[in-house]
């Protein structure tokens, strides 16, 4: 056979094959059209059921049969219509969830596609049935960050006090999650039931387990955190932690205790127990901060300095008087540094 023979049967095979590839995507195109219209059609159908239900039509009068690829446009709408109302105003849909049968016809999706997985977890925690908490609670670990916190939300939905006991422990080992949607998870459960875990937990974990832990409980508590907070300052724990309480610090009552860290050893507890001093604390403690300025450590040396503008009583002016009697040339320079920008900082724009 030549070689234009051959080159001739080459082009043929990859012109028929080109010709395969192109009508595989036209199908595909076809089926995924044909399923959007599908899809959005249950989604009118039965948002129009549900929203017959919130009025308040009878149960007997509603429909209780799906058609068969009806379910994806059926969860959506659940779920659409959940998010936009509150919580205490849905139990007639729940109760017409029930009568759907939804948990066993979410369970075999729970084994689907990345999209499949999440709407019906989404839908489950809607639902509220105490049996969908084992169904959804395998998801926790699911590869998917989205799927995973959808089910950690879902859970707090059925049984808020399981689900912070499992959900809270594994925050750290996820760093995927992002913290604003954990935040929220968090701050949804009644009964300080996510405050309660959180407490526990932070007076048990580890030192990186801590400093996470300890933030997301500021955010939603903070008065639980003080607790918890003062507890932690008084006992022996890692400096990471140490560092962390004195970030978030906001009872005077610690003040104490911080003013005995400014002569920790590690410079990132001298430099948060400064910074927290010049939030909390009076006139009197600019005579604690002043040996700061002549920290080895330039960051310590500047938290001090913007400390001591900072109590009030002091302020810039208070600090520039101490620069003449700083004997330490890095302290001088820390204190020219910081009114300088105080004073940029006050210039207008």
């Amino acid at each position: 056979m030549s070689d234009v023979t051959i080159a001739k049967w080459v082009a043929l095979t990859t012109l028929c094959l080109a010709l395969v590839v192109l009508l595989a995507i036209l199908v595909l195109r076809r089926l995924a059209d044909a399923r959007q219209r599908r899809d959005r059609a249950a989604y009118q159908r039965w948002q129009a059921v549900f929203e017959r239900a919130l009025a308040g039509d009878a149960l007997s009068s509603l429909p209780t049969t799906v058609d068969a690829g009806e379910l994806a446009g059926l969860l959506e709408a659940w779920n659409t219509l959940h998010e936009r109302i509150a919580a205490d105003q849905a139990q007639p849909l729940r109760a017409l969830g029930q009568q759907l049968a939804l948990s066993g016809r979410c369970a075999h999706l729970l084994r689907g596609s990345y999209h499949d997985r999440a709407l019906a977890v989404i839908a489950l925690g809607h639902l509220q049935d105490k049996q969908g908490f084992a169904l959804v609670e395998p998801l926790l670990h699911d590869r998917s960050p989205i799927v995973s916190l959808c089910a950690a939300r879902a859970l707090s939905m059925i049984d808020p006090s399981q689900a912070m006991s499992r959900f809270i422990p594994l925050i750290v080992d996820r760093p995927e999650w992002t913290p604003g949607h954990v935040a929220r998870i968090l701050s949804e459960n009644g009964e300080y039931v996510a405050v309660r875990e959180l407490s526990n937990a932070l007076l048990h974990a580890s030192a990186e387990t801590s400093v996470k832990l300890l933030r997301f409980l500021t955010d939603i508590d903070a008065q639980q955190s003080a607790q918890v907070v003062h507890r932690l300052l008084n006992e022996p724990v890692d400096d990471q932690v140490l560092s962390a309480c004195l970030q978030v610090l906001h009872d005077r009552n610690d003040l104490p205790r911080v003013r005995q860290l400014l002569a920790a050893k590690r410079w990132h507890v001298r430099m948060h127990a400064a910074s927290a001093l010049g939030r909390l604390g009076a006139a009197e403690d600019q005579a604690l901060l002043e040996p700061l300025l002549a920290d080895p450590v330039w960051w310590v040396r500047y938290r001090a300095a913007e400390a001591i503008a900072a109590l009030p009583g002091v302020g810039l002016p208070g600090l520039q008087a101490v620069q003449p009697r700083v004997r330490d040339r890095f302290g001088r320079e820390i204190i020219a540094q910081v009114v300088a920008e105080k004073r940029m900082a006050e210039q207008p724009a």
